[in-house]
Order: structure tokens, then C-alpha cells, then sequence
């Protein structure tokens, strides 16, 4: 079986978002006059692991992306992507999960019944 690699895998829209997300990593580091050795060094990676992140290379572990975003202030605007109050799915799925109706226990009375009760003097 042919090994293949990890870009011919990807469709071609990730790749472009990737690449797009390079160049925003290269931007946010000139923007804070950041030299990519300053940066390897803050990240603990090698500068080429660096070169490679602000071109989109998607052999790139996800620790290292982390970790810029950590070194610019932006995790918690990364990991929000994935927060469940704002994925589109888990918000619908939870909507239709809640319970339309919820029936009082059998043989139980319910509460208008216990209320007319009190009120009439009668016992149901």
C-alpha cells in the first residue's frame, strides 16, 4: 500500500484555510515586532518549525499552533471555535432535546387537582 501524505489528504479548501491561518499567524507576530527565532524560542520549537507554521504546512502539530496563539494572547478566541453554545449542531441537537412536556409521576396528583382540593374541602 502507497503511504500517502498528509497534503494530498486534505481537501483543498482546508489547505487554503490553512494557508490563510499561516499568514494571520505571520501577521500576528510582526504586529508584536516578534522575529520568528523570538518566537521558536517562546513556542519551544525550531525557527523552521515556525517558517513552516506561517505557510500553512499541515505537518505542523497542533501543540506548536496552540502554543503562538498562547504567545499572542489568542487561545481562548481559538478554543471558543469549538465551544458548544456556539456550534450551530450541538445548539439545534440540545434544542430538540428539551423535553416538551414533563408528566407528573403515575398515581400522582397534580397540582390543580391538590389546589381544588385545598380550596373545596374535598378529598380527591
Amino acid at each position: 500500500m502507497e503511504k500517502r501524505k498528509i497534503h494530498d489528504t486534505l481537501p483543498d479548501q482546508l489547505m487554503t484555510k490553512l494557508a490563510g491561518f499561516g499568514s494571520d499567524i505571520s501577521a500576528a507576530r510582526r504586529a508584536r515586532n516578534l522575529s520568528q527565532a523570538d518566537l521558536a524560542d517562546r513556542i519551544n520549537v525550531a525557527r523552521r518549525t515556525v517558517v513552516r507554521m506561517e505557510q500553512g504546512d499541515a505537518r505542523v502539530s497542533f501543540s506548536a499552533y496552540i502554543s503562538a496563539a498562547w504567545v499572542f494572547g489568542l487561545e481562548d478566541k481559538l478554543f471558543s471555535s469549538f465551544n458548544s453554545e456556539t456550534d450551530p449542531v450541538q445548539v439545534r441537537e440540545a434544542r430538540l432535546n428539551i423535553p416538551r412536556r414533563i408528566d407528573a409521576p403515575r398515581g400522582a396528583k397534580n397540582s390543580a387537582e391538590e389546589i381544588s382540593a385545598k380550596d373545596t374541602g374535598l378529598d380527591f
